[in-house]
């Protein structure tokens, strides 16, 4: 099943990755693309609040892939 968002056509389940804002709880997706860069800081906002958000790749038990996700504070600069 296709899912469009926005300008981007992800397809469910294959070349993005799920996960939920440490804020408010919505759901969002990110491209797979964000796995070349393990244990970089990156950077998306919340589908939802809004709110920028700093997500870091990392490896996973078993082969998964962690998302380490955390909420930016109000007064962060883009670098």
């Amino acid at each position: 099943m296709d899912i469009i968002m926005g300008k981007e056509k992800i397809m469910h389940g294959e070349s993005g990755l799920e996960y939920m804002c440490p804020h408010c709880g919505a759901t969002n997706t990110v491209q797979i693309g964000i796995l070349k860069d393990m244990y970089t800081e990156q950077f998306d906002s919340c589908s939802g609040c809004k709110k920028h958000l700093s997500l870091t790749p990392a490896d996973g038990v078993g082969g998964r892939i962690n998302l380490v996700i955390d909420a930016l504070d109000p007064d962060f600069r883009a670098r």
